[in-house]
């Protein structure tokens, strides 16, 4: 006690600033090299007083002394010891500091001038006395952090012996110890105050977050967060010495110290602590936005505050979305039917959107900050783990962004990039086929309301949409991996109404696609139509055979309007673009109807319809333009003839065809008679040969079927007469 007493009164001392360190490091060494009890106090308690030394630079040492002692040597404490040391050692010194900084001023620190022995140049950010005490405060968070990231385990095991939710006097130490910790956080991160305040703002927020991650049920090593790599140094003689070659910790990095603990207990911290972030939110939304220190609106230090706490924040989620954050097994349906509730996933994402709405700059910033840019990249993750509520905040965030162009081609919009991330978290291999599918058809619903043929689906206070503005780039990635989940369902599911009626609902969409209304269908073919070729190729791969007579009239007459659009064109010269998209549009349609409905009426019709007038045309003086229309659409035909698996088809139409090589358009020519050396002649000749073979021996089969049932009825005939007579003979016998 007598050596503590002496490091104690040379650490105090203001002599010389150097003895004053060394003294502080050596109750380090006395207390490792006595760890009984009563010297661990004593030690804790002088480090403690020493902590709240006016000289920054003798505070600053003891702060870090103290939390190294207590890390150091924590596996040796007692409950007692654990809770005294952070109940009244601790908790003394955060109360020493806050104090400090309460009663520190802003101005610049005087130049001591009674002792010139050492010239010591003090930056800005520390040369006034609220600055140095705020490093002070920020060193001390970080430390109280070091002590929960080692022995929280410990702590809550020590802890979990005495009954919970009896009474606050009986409850276990350590949740009146969480709230004290959780209650610092929370005033540190408030703290109101200019640049010097900011690490301790983001030192704050950052234990906030940790608490909930060493709480939460699988504990903070599922967040895979950096593994810490000890120096293996010792205080030796009041200097830091190597003992040993550096090792990394593995304890630290992939085990946790296997003591029994009361997992309600755990959950219970697990909630204050979650209690604590959702008032930090209500912190924003109070003052998130008042403080500004520019002309945009946002505070840039409040940004800096965010930035950090949403890399925390994704480090919790990596924690929770198997357990507290799981959003639980997903049905189908058409459409999001999810509320918000009070559970943990529900109040995480009403954090997030309070984040983000503090993080927006004015209308003139073209680019996302980093703090938005954390906010999609977290609902990314949580929408790949197959969260509908993160689905719902995404579609609700980008609005219209999805399927209508933004006018800043160049800006990045905040609504545009959550359109953007619900199709980037369709490519996870972890979401579910059940929630694309929902996702998927709450997306074309809200497609319908805009861009529907069906007036009665578009809100009557919306904005009238033209087709022109359309985007499809983003719904397209939806539709194909959409259709794709829908299509593996389909195969196993016994019950199929609701995907009768996803199906109707992605039928209905691909239906407005192709056959737009009349006053926007040509800026619909112009602006739009290779984008309307990929949908109807990949709902078409994807539709159950079972459905193909619900795509047949929607392909029958989306060919049928193509057609009459493109030589509509030919009258209005200036619409070249729209004759060009309404082939393509042709072509998607006709293309479908061969491939997966190649005996249906509409594709015979066509097909003599445009490859006869196109062989009729090559021998009238027509138009350049008529000529190259028909030209484009006998060629979309040729090119889906060569998709077909169905050579009846090919037969019907080899007629045309052989016409066809005779023409003067050297693609046609050459197109026929690609399509003509597919056709297998022999085996068609063989196969109706067969046919005939096997129709004649039917017949014949039937002829003496008929020969048999003329001998039976000739027997019968027969049969009936002698009935008859034997009842005359009877008759006349009775009459007798």
């Amino acid at each position: 006690v007598a050596m503590i007493d002496c490091c104690v009164a040379f650490g105090r001392s203001h002599h010389d600033v150097n003895t004053a360190l060394t003294a502080t490091g050596m109750l380090w060494s006395l207390a490792d090299r006595d760890s009984s009890s009563e010297t661990l106090d004593v030690v804790l308690s002088n480090l403690a007083l020493l902590s709240s030394d006016n000289r920054p630079e003798l505070r600053n040492c003891s702060v870090n002394t103290l939390f190294s002692c207590v890390v150091g040597l924590g596996e040796r404490f007692t409950e007692n010891q654990w809770e005294k040391s952070l109940n009244d050692t601790i908790f003394g010194v955060m109360r020493e500091i806050a104090s400090g900084i309460s009663g520190a001023k802003d101005a610049v620190v005087a130049k001591d001038a009674s002792n010139d022995r050492y010239k010591v140049a003090v930056h800005h950010t520390r040369n006034s006395s609220s600055k140095q005490w705020a490093a002070t405060q920020v060193l001390a968070l970080r430390g109280l952090e070091r002590v929960l990231r080692q022995y929280f385990i410990r702590l809550l095991a020590t802890a979990s012996s005495t009954p919970p939710n009896i009474s606050d006097s009986q409850q276990p130490w350590l949740i009146t110890t969480w709230r004290e910790i959780l209650a610092i956080s929370l005033d540190c991160s408030k703290l109101a105050g200019g640049r010097e305040t900011l690490d301790v703002r983001m030192a704050g927020v950052e234990l906030i977050v940790l608490c909930a991650q060493l709480s939460c049920k699988a504990g903070i090593v599922a967040a895979g967060t950096t593994a810490r790599v000890g120096t293996n140094m010792e205080v030796v003689g009041g200097a830091l010495r190597s003992v040993r070659t550096p090792t990394r910790d593995k304890k630290s990095e992939t085990t946790t110290p296997t003591l029994p603990v009361d997992n309600a207990l755990r959950q219970q911290l697990f909630e204050l602590a979650f209690a604590t972030m959702d008032g930090f939110r209500q912190y924003l939304e109070e003052n998130g936005t008042t403080n500004s220190d520019d002309d945009s609106g946002v505070d840039s230090l409040l940004t800096q505050v965010l930035t950090k706490i949403m890399g925390e924040l994704a480090k919790l989620y990596e924690c929770c979305k198997h357990d507290e954050m799981s959003p639980g097994v997903c049905d189908l349906q058409l459409n999001i039917a999810i509320e918000n509730d009070d559970g943990y996933e529900s109040r995480f994402l009403y954090l997030l959107q309070v984040i983000a709405n503090n993080a927006e700059y004015g209308s003139s910033s073209r680019y996302l900050n980093q703090v938005q840019k954390g906010v999609m990249s977290l609902l990314q993750t949580m929408a790949s783990n197959s969260s509908l509520r993160a689905f719902k905040a995404l579609a609700t965030t980008s609005g219209d962004y999805m399927f209508v162009q933004s006018n800043e081609n160049d800006a990045e919009s905040f609504e545009l990039e959550a359109a953007k991330t619900v199709a980037s978290a369709f490519e996870s291999d972890n979401l579910s086929d059940e929630a694309k599918v929902t996702v998927m058809c709450s997306v074309l619903s809200h497609y319908l309301k805009i861009y529907g043929s069906d007036k009665e689906l578009i809100p009557s206070d919306a904005a009238e949409r033209r087709t022109s503005e359309a985007r499809y780039d983003i719904v397209t990635k939806v539709i194909d991996s959409g259709c794709h989940a829908a299509a593996n369902i389909d195969v196993a599911a016994d019950d199929k109404t609701i995907l009768d009626s996803i199906w109707e609902r992605i039928v209905t969409v691909v239906t407005s696609l192709i056959l737009p209304p009349a006053a926007s269908r040509y800026d619909g073919y112009a602006h739009h139509s290779k984008s309307i070729l990929d949908i109807v190729a990949i709902v078409l791969t994807h539709l159950p055979p079972r459905k193909y007579a619900l795509a047949e009239p929607m392909l029958e007459q989306g060919a049928n309007r193509a057609v009459a659009v493109a030589f509509e064109c030919i009258e209005d010269v200036n619409k070249p673009d729209a004759a060009e998209g309404a082939v393509h549009v042709f072509l998607a349609c006709f293309m479908g109807l061969c491939q997966k409905m190649p005996t249906c009426s509409a594709v015979t019709s066509l097909t003599n319809h445009i490859l006869g007038d196109a062989i009729d045309s090559n021998d009238e003086d027509g138009s350049v333009l008529f000529s190259k229309t028909q030209q484009s659409l006998a060629i979309a035909v040729c090119e889906s003839l060569q998709t077909t698996t169905s050579q009846d088809l090919l037969v019907g139409v080899f007629p045309l065809l052989c016409r066809l090589t005779n023409v003067e358009n050297d693609g046609l020519r050459r197109v026929a008679g690609r399509i003509l050396g597919g056709v297998n002649l022999a085996q068609t000749i063989s196969r109706e040969r067969q046919r005939a073979q096997e129709a004649d021996i039917r017949a014949q089969e039937v002829e003496e079927e008929n020969s048999a049932m003329l001998e039976e009825i000739e027997y019968l005939q027969a049969e009936n007469d002698e009935l008859q007579r034997q009842l005359a003979l009877f008759t006349t016998e009775a009459d007798a």
